[in-house]
């Protein structure tokens, strides 16, 4: 991690260079080597501002922490880079549980196509929709099929907890295929 201190209108001290960087040794192990962190320090009529720019491969923050104290005013800034980074890292946690989730379930429905033989090599364009819904009861169907774009509805029956088609039929008339 690279980290460049610059100061307007106050000379950084080494013990303000010390407390910045331990106070960011946190972001060493949160986000590896290749972070390059710039802290500019500056005193504006009695205002201490910090500034925190971080950029690395994956993300660019900054974020400002302004108080009458220095020191406070890096706590500040510090702090609010630290729940901006934290945020981000789960969104990509969550984003890569999320794919993870959906092929496991896209392997669960191909595997019987490629154990098929002859047939399954005209089944690799397949597209899988996986959907988790409630069970509903044909009046509850028919009105969301009236509301699809899909010309049929795939849904659980309240009373038999069986999988049952709801489709429309050329003449226009409602029909039901049960499982």
């Amino acid at each position: 991690m690279k980290v460049e201190i610059t100061g307007r209108h106050v000379v950084i001290t080494p013990a303000l260079r010390s407390y910045i960087l331990k106070r960011l040794r946190k972001f060493d192990r949160m986000l590896g080597d290749e972070a390059h962190l710039h802290v500019i320090i500056d005193v504006t009529k009695g205002r201490h501002t910090a500034e925190i720019v971080l950029k690395s491969k994956l993300l660019d923050l900054s974020c400002k922490g302004q108080t009458a104290d220095m020191y406070a005013s890096i706590l500040l800034a510090i702090d609010k880079l630290q729940r901006q980074a934290l945020k981000h890292k789960s969104r990509i946690i969550e984003t890569k549980r999320k794919r993870a989730r959906v092929r496991a379930a896209e392997e669960k429905y191909r595997a019987p196509a490629a154990e098929g033989g002859a047939g399954a090599a005209g089944r690799e364009n397949i597209a899988v929709e996986v959907l988790e819904r409630k069970p509903m009861t044909l009046e509850e169907a028919a009105m969301e099929l009236e509301h699809a774009q899909c010309p049929f509805v795939v849904f659980r029956d309240i009373e038999s907890d069986a999988v049952n088609v709801l489709y429309r039929r050329r003449n226009g008339s409602l029909a039901v295929i049960r499982a």
